[in-house]
């Protein structure tokens, strides 16, 4: 049946971008000491380095039986392996919790729940639809219509040969916002059944579109960015452009007859465990912009409003660094002490030396900056800015400064998951 054969290819698909995406940010998945790694509890920042590879090696085991074998008696096996493997792993380092490593786990959370085909199918379905709702909606905001965005519709200015300077401000802002409009409409449109396959032709073009502003003729970001784009767009020709069997017919995987009853009783329970799971990821992003729900599980893509941290040191201070980062740093912004302080740019520390962007929640970042501050030795040389998330009218941020070890190590407290990091 023709369900059932999306189904299988859909997921093949998402494993084999998954093996992709792992091998384009292979730096990230090992026990690398180039860049600071901070664990989603304090009581795995002494854990040992092959916890990592045994993780990651499970993790590629099971995702390529699931590409190679995607219908198999090992399958719901292969499942388990990548779900518990990942969920090690991202423990190990929230870093690791990229955006499309998460939706690899809502996903084969699905595979192995939902025993029925065509739900299934509906459930992948409603996560990518809030994917696309949450990404436009955190788009609609000052951050975006004034940075990430002008520099996107830059790059599309460029390529007809137009130059928007000449353009009023709120006149760049208004075609700035086409982009997160056109997101929330191909959301809308892939709710219905009608405009489905119109809205899924729209978001292929949105991720091709994508690929180009982002790639090596655009902003030339890194690989993943691409990778990830290009999952999106088979992936919504799959779900959503692809004719569905017509109603009435049923797939043989569907159907529980010969199921004995206690099979079905653990189906069940199952597909309810799977069902609370899509209503609580896709509920909890509404939460972001208070602080509860990090940016990234909230699906705020390109959307620079996220909380971060801002680490300045003292300039006698450089030398003690890693040289990986040492090359990067640049004057603080601040006229007055720049002679004083250098700003660390850890954005760019995380994208030159793991080729991936830095995780966009202030508590990894303050990870990232109690990391610098033992390696530079010294309470006197280091401040560390604390910056919330943008208000989504004014682009204006809270901020709080540490300086001290003892205002640095009760920092810990600002937070429900933990800032340390990991001991190498």
């Amino acid at each position: 049946m023709l369900e059932t054969t999306i189904a299988i290819q859909v997921q093949r698909w998402t494993s084999i971008c998954a093996l992709a995406l792992i091998a384009a940010t292979y730096k990230l998945w090992i026990p690398q000491t180039v860049f600071p790694q901070v664990p989603v509890f304090e009581s795995l920042c002494a854990s040992p380095s092959s916890i990592d590879w045994i993780s990651l090696g499970c993790l590629i085991v099971g995702l390529v039986s699931l590409a190679v074998w995607p219908v198999s008696r090992f399958q719901s096996g292969a499942i388990c392996l990548v779900l518990v493997s990942l969920l090690m792993l991202v423990c190990l380092d929230q870093h690791r919790f990229q955006p499309w490593a998460y939706q690899l786990g809502l996903f084969a959370t699905i595979w192995l729940c939902c025993h029925d085909i065509r739900l299934r199918l509906n459930w992948m379905r409603t996560l990518i639809i809030g994917i696309y709702f949450y990404s436009a909606v955190g788009k609609l905001d000052f951050e975006f219509l004034h940075s990430v965005g002008q520099q996107m519709l830059g790059v599309m200015a460029k390529w007809i040969g137009q130059d928007l300077t000449i353009l009023p401000d709120s006149s760049r802002i208004a075609l700035v916002a086409i982009f997160p409009v056109v997101e929330l409409a191909i959301a809308f449109g892939l709710l219905w059944t009608k405009s489905r396959r119109v809205a899924g032709v729209f978001a292929i073009g949105l991720h091709v579109v994508l690929v180009a502003v982002l790639g090596p003729f655009g902003l030339n970001h890194r690989p993943g960015v691409l990778i990830w784009n290009a999952q999106f767009a088979v992936q919504a020709f799959l779900l959503f452009v692809v004719v569905q069997v017509a109603d009435g017919t049923q797939d043989e995987s569907a159907i529980g007859s010969r199921q004995s009853g206690f099979s079905k009783f653990t189906h069940r329970i199952q597909e309810s465990l799977c069902i609370a799971m899509v209503v609580v990821v896709s509920i909890m992003p509404c939460s972001e912009r208070f602080g509860i729900w990090d940016h990234w599980p909230s699906w705020a893509l390109y959307a620079p409003h996220s909380s971060r941290v801002r680490v300045e040191i003292a300039s006698p201070s450089v030398s003690r660094l890693p040289a990986s980062l040492a090359t990067l740093i640049k004057s603080s912004a601040d006229d007055g002490e720049a002679a004083v302080w250098l700003q660390v740019p850890i954005d760019a520390w995380s994208l030159e030396t793991l080729d991936t962007p830095i995780y966009p929640q202030s508590r990894f970042q303050l990870g990232v900056a109690r990391h610098i501050e033992s390696e530079i030795s010294s309470e006197f040389q280091i401040r560390i800015t604390i910056f919330g998330t943008a208000d989504r009218l004014t682009g204006q941020r809270k901020s709080l400064t540490l300086e001290g070890d003892e205002r640095i190590a009760k920092s810990n407290e600002l937070f429900w998951l933990n800032s340390k990091p990991r001991r190498k």
